[in-house]
């Protein structure tokens, strides 16, 4: 099997290194006519394509028409809010613990932190939705970098 092209893309330098992208059989190519060449170079890059290229390429469109990403971001939304308010109770806490008090929980105070936590989680959950819809239109348009920021947004 001969490479019509090799090698893999280093993204520090952007410089293609040691793995073949398109395979070719030269067995399978007729040399009797140019157009002949041609053609059987095609069908086989073609079936390279659907091979490896495809099934990647056919993830990422499922990824950016699902909801699947937002779903999932905005279930790490609710843990993140949870964990944020829970270590701003114990600082508090402890902050007040240097002077011998305790902090008073008082029906103003809770009304008013879950009035905080609700515009917290609602500003956030919007940050999210249009941050995800923004990549899937990335995706879908084609457009740089939508790999990388599908790999940051989707925690993996």
């Amino acid at each position: 099997m001969a490479s019509i092209y090799s090698g893999t893309v280093d993204s520090a330098t952007n410089q293609v290194k040691d793995t073949e992208l398109a395979y070719v059989e030269p067995g399978n190519v007729r040399t009797d006519k140019y157009q002949n060449a041609l053609a059987d170079l095609t069908r086989q890059q073609f079936e390279d394509y659907k091979n490896r290229f495809l099934p990647v390429q056919e993830e990422l469109f499922g990824l950016a028409t699902s909801d699947k990403l937002l779903n999932e971001q905005m279930q790490r939304n609710e843990k993140n809010i949870d964990n944020a308010f829970a270590q701003s109770q114990i600082a508090e806490s402890q902050r007040l613990g240097r002077y011998g008090l305790s902090p008073e929980e008082t029906a103003q105070g809770s009304a008013n932190k879950g009035l905080l936590k609700g515009l917290t989680t609602a500003s956030i959950n919007n940050e999210t939705r249009e941050s995800v819809d923004d990549l899937q239109n990335k995706i879908l348009t084609g457009q740089g970098g939508a790999p990388k920021s599908l790999a940051d947004i989707g925690g993996k």
